[in-house]
Protein backbone atom coordinates (compact mmCIF):
# COMPACT_ATOMS: atom_id res chain seq x y z
CA UNK A 1 0.00 0.00 0.00
CA UNK A 2 1.19 3.55 -0.94
CA UNK A 3 0.75 6.73 1.01
CA UNK A 4 2.09 10.28 0.78
CA UNK A 5 3.12 11.97 3.62
CA UNK A 6 3.40 16.10 3.37
CA UNK A 7 6.35 17.46 4.55
CA UNK A 8 7.63 20.63 2.66
CA UNK A 9 6.39 23.47 5.24
CA UNK A 10 7.96 25.66 6.62
CA UNK A 11 5.97 25.08 10.57
CA UNK A 12 5.62 29.05 10.79
CA UNK A 13 3.83 28.56 14.18
CA UNK A 14 6.18 26.79 15.95
CA UNK A 15 9.02 29.40 15.92
CA UNK A 16 11.49 29.89 17.12
CA UNK A 17 11.18 25.78 17.15
CA UNK A 18 11.47 25.71 13.30
CA UNK A 19 13.78 28.24 12.77
CA UNK A 20 16.34 25.69 11.91
CA UNK A 21 14.76 22.55 11.10
CA UNK A 22 11.56 21.61 9.83
CA UNK A 23 8.74 21.11 11.92
CA UNK A 24 8.30 16.71 11.26
CA UNK A 25 11.84 16.45 12.77
CA UNK A 26 11.15 17.96 16.28
CA UNK A 27 11.67 15.35 19.15
CA UNK A 28 8.30 13.89 20.26
CA UNK A 29 8.89 11.28 23.27
CA UNK A 30 12.11 10.68 22.02
CA UNK A 31 11.62 10.39 18.61
CA UNK A 32 10.80 12.99 15.42
CA UNK A 33 7.35 13.81 14.58
CA UNK A 34 7.32 12.38 11.39
CA UNK A 35 8.31 8.52 12.76
CA UNK A 36 5.12 8.98 14.71
CA UNK A 37 3.25 9.46 11.50
CA UNK A 38 5.09 6.45 9.78
CA UNK A 39 4.78 4.12 12.40
CA UNK A 40 1.28 4.68 12.65
CA UNK A 41 1.28 4.31 8.45
CA UNK A 42 3.38 1.24 8.67
CA UNK A 43 1.13 -0.66 11.19
CA UNK A 44 -2.22 0.31 8.94
CA UNK A 45 -0.27 -1.81 6.29
CA UNK A 46 1.80 1.00 4.23
CA UNK A 47 5.13 -0.65 3.09
CA UNK A 48 5.57 2.30 0.83
CA UNK A 49 5.67 6.33 1.22
CA UNK A 50 6.56 8.56 -0.64
CA UNK A 51 8.02 12.25 1.38
CA UNK A 52 7.13 15.59 0.18
CA UNK A 53 10.12 17.82 1.31
CA UNK A 54 10.83 21.34 0.85
CA UNK A 55 11.59 23.42 3.69
CA UNK A 56 15.41 22.01 5.37
CA UNK A 57 14.38 19.22 3.15
CA UNK A 58 17.81 17.75 3.17
CA UNK A 59 17.56 17.04 7.05
CA UNK A 60 14.44 15.07 6.63
CA UNK A 61 16.16 13.14 3.88
CA UNK A 62 18.95 12.47 6.18
CA UNK A 63 16.86 11.80 9.55
CA UNK A 64 14.92 9.32 7.51
CA UNK A 65 18.22 7.36 6.23
CA UNK A 66 18.69 6.22 9.40
CA UNK A 67 15.32 6.34 11.45
CA UNK A 68 12.56 5.39 8.69
CA UNK A 69 10.49 2.13 10.11
CA UNK A 70 11.87 -1.10 9.44
CA UNK A 71 10.62 -2.77 6.22
CA UNK A 72 9.25 0.58 4.94
CA UNK A 73 10.18 1.85 1.55
CA UNK A 74 10.65 5.66 1.38
CA UNK A 75 11.01 7.66 -1.49
CA UNK A 76 11.82 11.52 -1.66
CA UNK A 77 10.15 13.97 -3.99
CA UNK A 78 10.81 18.00 -3.96
CA UNK A 79 8.58 20.74 -4.24
CA UNK A 80 10.73 23.50 -4.68
CA UNK A 81 7.54 26.07 -4.65
CA UNK A 82 6.47 24.91 -1.11
CA UNK A 83 5.76 28.71 -0.18
CA UNK A 84 2.93 28.53 -2.80
CA UNK A 85 0.80 25.94 -0.62
CA UNK A 86 0.54 22.18 0.35
CA UNK A 87 -1.56 21.69 -2.98
CA UNK A 88 1.63 22.21 -4.75
CA UNK A 89 3.24 19.69 -2.41
CA UNK A 90 0.37 16.38 -3.53
CA UNK A 91 0.63 17.66 -7.19
CA UNK A 92 4.78 17.43 -6.93
CA UNK A 93 4.12 13.61 -5.71
CA UNK A 94 1.77 12.49 -8.88
CA UNK A 95 4.63 11.13 -11.42
CA UNK A 96 5.98 8.92 -8.03
CA UNK A 97 2.28 6.92 -7.15
CA UNK A 98 0.87 4.32 -9.28
CA UNK A 99 -3.14 3.63 -8.13
CA UNK A 100 -5.05 5.06 -5.41
CA UNK A 101 -2.94 6.08 -1.62
CA UNK A 102 -3.08 7.00 1.95
CA UNK A 103 -2.41 10.76 2.23
CA UNK A 104 -0.75 12.10 6.01
CA UNK A 105 0.25 15.16 6.75
CA UNK A 106 3.53 15.07 8.61
CA UNK A 107 2.42 16.95 11.59
CA UNK A 108 -0.76 14.54 12.38
CA UNK A 109 -0.23 11.91 14.60
CA UNK A 110 -2.89 9.29 14.22
CA UNK A 111 -3.69 5.98 16.41
CA UNK A 112 -2.81 3.18 13.89
CA UNK A 113 -6.43 1.96 14.17
CA UNK A 114 -7.97 5.32 12.15
CA UNK A 115 -5.79 4.57 9.71
CA UNK A 116 -7.26 0.91 9.23
CA UNK A 117 -10.67 1.84 9.22
CA UNK A 118 -9.72 4.33 6.48
CA UNK A 119 -8.32 1.82 4.35
CA UNK A 120 -10.51 -0.77 5.07
CA UNK A 121 -12.84 -1.92 1.83
CA UNK A 122 -11.06 1.37 0.06
CA UNK A 123 -12.29 1.71 -3.34
CA UNK A 124 -11.54 4.06 -6.11
CA UNK A 125 -13.11 7.16 -4.32
CA UNK A 126 -11.71 9.78 -2.33
CA UNK A 127 -12.30 9.50 1.50
CA UNK A 128 -11.98 11.66 4.55
CA UNK A 129 -11.46 10.43 8.17
CA UNK A 130 -13.61 12.64 10.13
CA UNK A 131 -14.23 12.93 13.64
CA UNK A 132 -17.34 13.32 15.23
CA UNK A 133 -16.43 13.96 18.92
CA UNK A 134 -16.44 17.34 18.75
CA UNK A 135 -16.11 17.92 23.19
CA UNK A 136 -12.50 19.80 22.50
CA UNK A 137 -13.04 23.44 22.30
CA UNK A 138 -9.57 24.16 21.39
CA UNK A 139 -9.44 21.58 18.85
CA UNK A 140 -12.75 22.68 17.41
CA UNK A 141 -10.98 26.21 17.11
CA UNK A 142 -7.93 24.75 14.92
CA UNK A 143 -9.36 21.85 13.04
CA UNK A 144 -10.85 21.94 9.20
CA UNK A 145 -14.96 21.35 9.91
CA UNK A 146 -16.74 18.76 7.67
CA UNK A 147 -20.28 18.53 6.56
CA UNK A 148 -20.77 15.03 6.65
CA UNK A 149 -24.80 13.86 5.37
CA UNK A 150 -25.28 10.16 4.39
CA UNK A 151 -22.09 8.79 4.20
CA UNK A 152 -20.52 11.63 1.78
CA UNK A 153 -18.66 15.16 2.70
CA UNK A 154 -21.05 17.55 1.84
CA UNK A 155 -18.97 20.39 2.70
CA UNK A 156 -15.31 21.18 4.19
CA UNK A 157 -13.58 24.16 5.68
CA UNK A 158 -12.37 26.05 8.44
CA UNK A 159 -15.54 28.80 8.83
CA UNK A 160 -18.47 26.91 7.27
CA UNK A 161 -21.04 27.78 8.90
CA UNK A 162 -23.51 23.76 9.20
CA UNK A 163 -20.73 21.21 10.19
CA UNK A 164 -20.93 18.10 12.56
CA UNK A 165 -17.44 16.76 12.32
CA UNK A 166 -13.58 17.44 12.26
CA UNK A 167 -10.99 17.00 8.91
CA UNK A 168 -8.56 14.36 10.70
CA UNK A 169 -6.25 15.49 8.51
CA UNK A 170 -6.38 11.90 7.27
CA UNK A 171 -7.26 10.40 3.48
CA UNK A 172 -7.64 7.60 1.23
CA UNK A 173 -7.13 8.98 -2.58
CA UNK A 174 -7.74 7.60 -5.95
CA UNK A 175 -5.66 8.92 -8.92
CA UNK A 176 -8.79 10.98 -10.09
CA UNK A 177 -7.39 13.62 -7.13
CA UNK A 178 -4.83 15.33 -9.34
CA UNK A 179 -7.83 15.97 -11.34
CA UNK A 180 -9.40 18.11 -9.19
CA UNK A 181 -5.90 20.01 -8.33
CA UNK A 182 -6.76 22.31 -11.32
CA UNK A 183 -4.08 25.35 -12.39
CA UNK A 184 -5.96 27.73 -10.52
CA UNK A 185 -5.72 25.08 -7.48
CA UNK A 186 -2.05 24.28 -7.51
CA UNK A 187 -0.59 26.96 -5.68
CA UNK A 188 -3.17 26.97 -3.64
CA UNK A 189 -4.35 25.05 0.04
CA UNK A 190 -5.46 21.26 -0.87
CA UNK A 191 -8.23 22.13 2.09
CA UNK A 192 -9.62 24.21 -1.24
CA UNK A 193 -9.20 21.22 -3.25
CA UNK A 194 -11.20 18.53 -0.76
CA UNK A 195 -13.63 21.27 -0.26
CA UNK A 196 -14.45 21.36 -3.99
CA UNK A 197 -14.40 17.39 -4.42
CA UNK A 198 -16.73 17.54 -1.51
CA UNK A 199 -19.33 19.83 -3.02
CA UNK A 200 -18.87 17.94 -6.12
CA UNK A 201 -20.08 15.00 -4.09
CA UNK A 202 -16.44 12.86 -4.70
CA UNK A 203 -15.38 12.93 -1.14
CA UNK A 204 -16.94 10.01 0.78
CA UNK A 205 -16.75 10.13 4.94
CA UNK A 206 -15.43 7.29 7.24
CA UNK A 207 -16.22 8.04 10.72
CA UNK A 208 -13.48 7.56 13.13
CA UNK A 209 -15.01 8.86 16.48
CA UNK A 210 -13.17 7.51 19.18
CA UNK A 211 -9.75 7.08 17.33
CA UNK A 212 -7.32 9.10 18.98
CA UNK A 213 -5.13 11.93 16.55
CA UNK A 214 -3.69 15.12 17.01
CA UNK A 215 -2.47 17.79 14.52
CA UNK A 216 0.47 19.57 15.88
CA UNK A 217 0.35 23.49 15.02
CA UNK A 218 1.85 25.23 17.99
CA UNK A 219 3.98 24.34 20.89
CA UNK A 220 0.60 23.74 23.50
CA UNK A 221 -0.69 21.32 20.40
CA UNK A 222 3.32 19.40 20.86
CA UNK A 223 2.95 19.15 24.98
CA UNK A 224 -0.59 18.04 24.69
CA UNK A 225 0.49 15.13 21.80
CA UNK A 226 3.73 14.36 24.41
CA UNK A 227 1.49 13.80 26.73
CA UNK A 228 -1.15 11.94 24.47
CA UNK A 229 1.85 9.54 23.61
CA UNK A 230 2.11 6.14 25.94
CA UNK A 231 5.41 4.14 26.94
CA UNK A 232 4.60 2.21 23.88
CA UNK A 233 4.80 5.13 21.56
CA UNK A 234 1.42 5.12 20.41
CA UNK A 235 -1.36 7.82 21.45
CA UNK A 236 -2.84 6.73 24.72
Amino acid sequence: MQAVVLAAGDGGRLQPYTSDRPKALLPLRGRLIINHVLDALQAAGVDDAVIVVGYCGDQVRRALADLSPCGMRLRFVENDDYLAGNARSLWAAREALAGSFVLAMSDHIFDPSLLRSLVHQADGRCRLAVDHSVADGRRVDEATRAQVEGGLVVDLGKAIPRWNALDTGAFWCSQGVFDAITPAMRDGELGDVFASLARSGGLDAVDVTGRRWIDIDTAEDLRQADAMIGADGRLA
